[in-house]
């Protein structure tokens, strides 16, 4: 059996040029994101409950992008770039899973931070609809990643543009009726999700359509759930041609970089 140092040599052998800088730079961004994380600790920056949840669910989510950094997969086409268990694709979406929804969590907790602050109780209860967006998407990515069919990996996106939308909603209503640092914030939090609205719907839906169309023009087999566990536990497709990764390339990146940081980023809103 290989051991993990030869199958780290053999990814560097054998990868191109670009993906060999793509995959330092998400060593690179897994160190920094884990550094800027324990900074943020170390200076006391979460205050209060909403702040030290948010630490804690920052916490996971820090670790396991940081994990996916160094061994990158691509779900539905078994693809890693190193060939050992740590880039098990059922293990990786399984802490994906986990990451994910502590994400989910943390955004509806800023929604309710910024209501408690405003002085809305009606937004704090409508804040918990954010994360649920995201929690019934878990279930849509599993049965694609289960079965390979990429349809139901565009409904996973399009329920993660849904959460984004309700929170923009959410905080265009504080935006409009709260002033200084609240207000600022919530404006922000408006554009940032709306430009994550519009690069699902322009980006990742059409992706995931055209691979749904691809695989029926050629007839794919789609899988039982109980054999996609298996197929997804044992199976790995290990590749180093960039034209393999450009395409999630283009979502792993900031993936990894600035999800991460605004999920750090959370930690430090003034609790209520």
């Amino acid at each position: 059996m290989s051991s993990p140092r030869h199958n780290f040599s053999a990814a560097l052998v054998q990868a191109d040029a670009q993906v060999l800088s793509w995959w330092r730079t998400l060593r690179a961004l897994a160190v920094l994101n884990v550094c800027l994380w324990l900074a943020v600790w170390h200076l006391g920056r979460a205050s209060g409950v909403h702040g030290e949840l948010q630490l804690a669910l920052s916490g996971v989510y820090v670790l396991v992008c940081a994990y996916r950094s160094m061994f990158p997969r691509v779900d539905l086409e078994r693809l890693v770039v190193v060939d050992t268990r740590l880039s098990s694709i059922f293990l990786g979406r399984a802490a994906a899973t986990v990451a994910e929804i502590c994400f989910a969590m943390q955004l509806g907790l800023l929604v309710h931070q910024l209501g408690v602050h405003a002085a809305m109780p009606w937004v704090q209860m409508a804040a918990w609809v954010v994360p649920v967006f995201m929690v019934v998407a878990q279930g849509f990515c599993w049965h694609s990643v289960l079965t390979l069919n990429h349809i139901t990996q565009a409904v996973e996106s399009m329920l993660w543009a849904a959460g984004f939308s309700w929170m923009a909603a959410l905080l265009g209503v504080i935006a409009l009726d709260s002033s200084g640092w609240v207000r600022s914030l919530a404006i922000f939090g408006i554009l940032g999700s709306m430009c994550f609205v519009a690069y699902v719907l322009s980006v990742d839906v059409p992706m995931y359509w055209r691979r749904y169309q691809h695989g029926r023009a050629r007839g794919q087999a789609y899988m039982r759930l109980d054999q996609g566990a298996h197929d997804a536990w044992h199976r790995r497709v290990p590749s180093g041609s960039w034209a393999a990764w450009k395409a999630d390339a283009l979502w792993l990146t900031p993936y990894f970089s600035l999800g991460v940081w605004i999920s750090i980023a959370m930690v430090c809103v003034p609790g209520a």
